[in-house]
């Protein structure tokens, strides 16, 4: 359990704290600090009666229909005999099905919605070796054939990253494309790497048609180190943070952390072993098709999109600054680069790995 104590928290937050606190029917004096969040939302780590917990505010929506098939997922998995722990969501006392409220940030004097979780002790892992990522791919498949067997009442909001050009009406497949012709003056310090990806994402957007055809389920969508929790031992113990979950490709599970792999600043020969180890590790735990995998270099390059999608929409909104913006369109023409150089390569691990 950490040691928290509130003294850094200033008046406001503490009176958010407070206010979300005797919504959810406590009544004990409490203790809070500020959690490391993500960019997406806000969090406190709050101690009650020696019981601790993760009070989130989310930061870019309060689409309630989102934030309730997100805690219906995780508290489906929670039943689920999943062998790995979850956040789950508390009740709040009247209506007890309710698992979030929405609240006045003063700050912005916008509605914003909060939400309880109980905590789950942990750390993020650090990839110091190959062989780690084993273990991420076998999280990720247990929690693949997981999320296959739920049966949820509500229907998800999100789309499937295949389906981009619906997910982000502020930064839609048009409006990057005349981007990257025209860069603007915000986004000027990547106007070359906006310049070379008007060559690549003509024939992306292409790649993605007839996917609706492939096998389909539940899926996290955003697996990736800063997203599970490791033990003391550092094996992997809890994967959080299931905002995006949606109904999705089934093979995306294992294209999203290979993805985010290729970020790391690591030898060519380490990102190689620790790729075939992740493969390897999902695939002990998933049994994939052809197809599927024929399509993982594709579903490689449109997470990186689909992130830089999120980060202009979150620009043109005032969320964000420009360099936010910068660093991801930067990453994907990184990640196009190292396709156009590797892919023969990466396909030929695909295959192997599965024999």
């Amino acid at each position: 359990m950490p040691n928290i104590e509130s003294g850094s928290l200033i008046e406001i937050e503490q009176q958010l704290i407070a206010n979300v606190l005797s919504m959810y029917g406590f009544t004990s004096s409490w203790n809070a600090q500020r959690g490391k969040g993500g960019m997406n939302n806000s969090t406190f780590m709050v101690e009650i009666d020696q019981e601790c917990y993760v009070l989130r505010q989310y930061e870019t929506h309060n689409d309630r229909m989102k934030i309730a098939f997100e805690h219906g997922v995780l508290s489906a998995l929670s039943c689920s005999g999943f062998e790995l722990d979850v956040p789950t969501p508390v009740s709040l006392p009247d209506p007890k099905d309710q698992t979030f409220l929405a609240v006045q940030d003063r700050l912005t004097n916008r509605t914003k919605i909060v939400a309880l979780f109980h905590y789950r002790e942990g750390h993020n892992p650090v990839w110091n070796t190959p062989d780690q990522l084993i273990e991420l791919g076998q999280a990720a498949g247990t929690l693949s054939s997981a999320m296959a067997r739920l049966v949820l009442s509500l229907e998800p909001v999100y789309p499937p990253y295949y389906r981009i050009q619906e997910a982000y009406p502020l930064c839609s497949p048009e409006k990057l494309l005349q981007l990257c012709t025209s860069p603007p003056d915000m986004l000027s310090a990547c106007a070359d790497d906006l310049q070379q990806l008007k060559d690549v994402l003509p024939d992306l957007f292409d790649a993605l048609r007839g996917m609706e055809t492939l096998p389909h389920q539940l899926v996290h969508g955003d697996l990736n180190a800063s997203n599970v929790l490791a033990d003391s031992q550092d094996h992997i113990c809890a994967i959080l943070d299931f905002e995006f979950a949606t109904w999705d490709l089934r093979v995306m599970e294992l294209a999203v952390p290979m993805s985010d792999l290729l970020t790391m600043d690591k030898e060519q020969a380490w990102m190689w072993a620790a790729l075939e180890g992740l493969i390897q590790g999902f695939r002990l735990r998933v049994s994939l098709e052809p197809e599927e995998l024929s399509v993982i270099p594709e579903l490689i390059l449109l997470r990186s999109l689909d992130v830089v999608m999120h980060f202009i929409s979150r620009m043109f909104e005032g969320t964000d600054e420009p360099e936010v913006a910068v660093q991801q369109i930067r990453k994907l023409r990184e990640r196009a680069d190292w396709m156009k150089s590797n892919e023969e390569r990466l396909r030929g691990l695909l295959i192997c790995s599965g024999l």
